[in-house]
């Protein structure tokens, strides 16, 4: 009886040793891991990590969470880190459900099969809020946007997306790794939610909604940045504000292609990306969330509205000077110089019209800055970058030397914008609306 006493004792304390090593960093295994705080919180997605210290070899590290207390990596979700080593790490946890409780923890596997654990953290994620609608968001990293697909049916076409439909959301392309890093939908019908986490890379994205046959029924522009507040504006002799840079920037550095920003045929909602340098115009390898190069097409126009929204991957070109079949001349905007559904500047903001020019002189400019023209006025300074355009075919052209930026108003074929070149200003120019030119958003107030 004393034998099999003992013998109880001995796997008793086995076992239980065996525990605390594995899952609590025991006195056997010279590791020691700390659940580093939360950050980032969404109402879907947050950041954590941990930092490392020991002795003993890893080959994985990582987050483990679920709905439960003390989550392990066997019984529960988790996301491993890319890299392997001691020391400080952060991941990000996605796919995580509105207004719920999560537990979350960090942990690390040794080469001697142990896996260690941090300390729990308890977390609630956020509620799923829709921001007002709008055809582009300005988002910051690891951000949550919450877009209502109920914009799809304020158009002149009628009603897009039923009440009870179902549909789908897809990442069409973004301009760089990790700009964006998931896109999923919430919801049925017209009052379902495209739900966008950024990444933690500046860049540019598009997102669209589906329905059952694949087809594209809205999309919108997703502008990434590290710091919303380092975006401002500037004021012009006209008293109009406008951004600071071109949309879709991603800095304001002169001769780098990143001031240049996205592209857009006149009165269409969704951008084209620019040439990658001065110089020599070149496209931008696009990347989906599947690791693949979605690209643009190219094709024979004119087109109607409602097929430009169907394919914003699609650049309509024109023999002649218009993608749009019927001529339109109010898509950006109205009798009333208001903002239109198709406008697609940011929440705040519009495409100016050609008024805001009125005592723009050249004296106001730097033309001897490379990369563009540095604006100077009223303490002031700020660079037009150089932006080029597409050509009505689609080919980039002109990067090196011209700066153009569309307004909102236009002409049966033509439409006005600004250029700058050739140490000239040309406060109000045509061009062909097939062509695709820079934006630079004015406040909407």
């Amino acid at each position: 009886m004393k034998n099999q006493l003992l013998l109880t004792c001995v796997i008793m304390l086995f076992v239980l040793g065996c525990k605390k090593s594995d899952n609590d960093g025991g006195s056997s295994v010279d590791l020691k891991i700390e659940t580093a705080a939360v950050s980032n919180l969404t109402a879907v997605s947050v950041k954590t990590g941990g930092v490392i210290s020991g002795s003993e070899p890893i080959n994985e590290r990582g987050v483990c969470w679920g709905a439960e207390n003390n989550p392990t990596v066997e019984g529960g979700k988790f996301v491993a880190d890319i890299d392997v080593a001691t020391g400080e790490y952060s991941v990000k946890i996605k796919d995580l459900d509105p207004e719920k409780v999560y537990y979350v923890r960090a942990y690390a596997k040794t080469k001697s099969g142990k896996t260690v654990y941090g300390k729990t953290l308890e977390i609630a994620t956020k509620t799923l809020t829709a921001l007002a609608e709008s055809n582009s968001y300005l988002t910051v990293f690891d951000d949550a946007l919450v877009i209502p697909v109920s914009r799809a049916n304020k158009t002149s076409l009628g009603t897009q997306i039923s009440s009870t439909e179902t549909l789908t959301a897809e990442l069409l392309w973004m301009d760089n790794y990790d700009v964006i890093d998931d896109v999923k939908i919430v919801g049925t019908g017209a009052s379902a939610k495209v739900v966008v986490s950024a990444g933690n890379v500046n860049g540019n994205a598009v997102v669209a909604v589906k329905n059952a046959s694949n087809e594209i029924k809205w999309s919108w522009h997703i502008w990434v940045v590290e710091d919303l507040k380092a975006i401002g504006t500037i004021t012009l002799p006209s008293g109009a504000k406008i951004m600071d840079r071109n949309l879709g920037a991603i800095n304001k550095n002169p001769e780098d292609a990143g001031a240049i920003g996205l592209q857009y045929q006149f009165g269409r909602k969704d951008p084209f990306t620019a040439s990658t340098s001065f110089g020599t115009p070149s496209e931008v390898l696009l990347i989906d969330l599947a690791g693949k190069n979605p690209a643009f097409q190219f094709e024979a126009g004119p087109k109607t509205l409602a097929y430009s929204i169907k394919k914003p991957l699609s650049f309509i070109k024109s023999a002649g000077v218009d993608w749009e079949e019927n001529g339109s001349t109010l898509f950006w905007t109205n009798d009333l110089g208001t903002k239109t559904v198709y406008d697609p500047c940011p929440l705040g903001y519009k495409v100016p019209a050609k008024e805001i020019t009125e005592g723009l002189e050249k004296t106001h400019f730097n033309t001897a800055q490379n990369g563009g023209f540095l604006f100077l006025y009223n303490n002031q300074n700020n660079i037009f970058p150089y932006t080029g355009y597409r050509e009505a075919n689609g080919s980039l052209d002109a990067t090196a030397f011209s700066g153009n930026l569309w307004f909102n108003s236009s002409l049966e074929g033509f439409a006005f914008l600004t250029t700058y070149q050739n140490g000239a200003v040309y406060q109000i120019n045509g061009s062909p609306r097939a062509r695709a030119m820079c934006i630079r958003c004015i406040e909407d107030k």
